[in-house]
């Protein structure tokens, strides 16, 4: 509910997501924000060089449906049914079981899940979930910022080394532009 413009994803998101955009790769994005949130995300999307794509959002009020992102993952893999996907998300609430229970479901479907830690008190149990989705032949990887999921990344062919170079570049400038003049 911020201005577009001053509020910035964390350092070096931009240039992962671009970077796991390249090639035509598609980018869905599953939120359980509210529709009429629709303009503004798409507004912070452009302005801060993030890839376009769907915003799968929920419907606002009480009767919001209660499994919204499991929903809309579901119906994308349906949709496109011969697309592997990488799952990202955060700690600060349920993406780590919902991919969890995504991957058990579709294990041939889902390369890797990447999950930013924003709570330290989950990761013990998000380090848990990672070893239950490993025996899937995915890997879930908890990572303080953008950096090591795209490390990751390069490691595992999702992006060129390249790319890896430009998320380390933009994460230095966007960390140099946040400090203060003194």
């Amino acid at each position: 509910l911020t201005n577009a413009r001053t509020r910035k994803p964390f350092p070096g998101v931009a240039a992962f997501y671009r970077a796991l955009h390249a090639n035509r790769n598609p980018i869905f994005y599953v939120s359980k924000s509210p529709w009429n949130l629709y303009a503004p995300l798409i507004e912070y999307l452009e302005i801060q060089g993030l890839p376009l794509g769907p915003l799968l959002l929920r419907d606002f009020g009480w009767r919001a449906e209660k499994e919204h992102k499991e929903k809309a993952i579901e119906d994308i893999l349906r949709t496109y049914p011969k697309l592997k996907f990488v799952l990202l998300g955060d700690s600060g609430e349920k993406d780590p079981e919902i991919y969890a229970g995504v991957v058990r479901r579709h294990p041939a479907r889902i390369r890797a899940i990447y999950i930013r830690s924003v709570n330290p008190k989950r990761t013990s149990e998000i380090e848990k979930l990672a070893t239950e989705v490993a025996k899937t032949g995915c890997q879930l990887v908890l990572a303080p910022e953008a950096e090591p999921a795209a490390t990751h990344a390069a490691a595992e062919g999702l992006i060129q080394a390249s790319e890896l170079r430009k998320v380390r570049a933009e994460k230095v400038l966007e960390r140099g532009a946040s400090k203060p003049a003194v």
